[in-house]
């Protein structure tokens, strides 16, 4: 299943992503709110955090009121009306991705936007991007091998 891809490279930390995602959800401009959350690692660099829709989600298994769910479509989906508010799913992201809606109480987390992602849409940057886990893998791995590569001399 595909996830919202941050090349930090790009990435300038604008954070027009927050406040897209949280514009189209909550209806509202609250990036504290925002199921794509922006993160700064020094030195100045910043990168953003969402869901991977996980194959293996641990936040499913460990959900104890079966709040949180995989679709078909590979799509890890909250049920709000299920959850409890535990947190326990937060813990169990390894991403930091899911968390406790300050406001509602309630697990939140990336939805893709029902499958066209705001962010992805509005980032101007273009840091932003749709992609599967093993296509990141794949660009790490060549971006690795140009590094080490010995300079070709004529």
């Amino acid at each position: 299943m595909p996830y919202v891809y941050c090349d930090p490279k790009l990435c300038t930390g604008c954070r027009a992503c927050e406040l897209v995602c949280v514009g189209f959800h909550e209806r509202v401009f609250n990036p504290k709110i925002a199921r794509i959350r922006v993160v700064r690692s020094e030195p100045a660099s910043d990168i953003t955090i969402t869901c991977h829709q996980c194959e293996d989600p641990p936040c499913v298994k460990v959900c104890p009121a079966g709040a949180i769910r995989k679709l078909k479509s590979g799509l890890v989906e909250v049920i709000d009306a299920r959850c409890v508010g535990c947190g326990v799913c937060a813990e169990a992201c390894p991403f930091g991705a899911i968390w406790l809606h300050h406001e509602r109480g309630k697990a939140t987390k990336c939805d893709l936007c029902g499958g066209d992602p705001q962010c992805i849409k509005h980032c101007v940057p273009g840091a932003l991007k749709l992609t599967a886990p093993e296509g990141v893998a794949i660009e790490r791995r060549f971006a690795a091998a140009v590094r080490r590569a010995p300079e070709r001399g004529g």
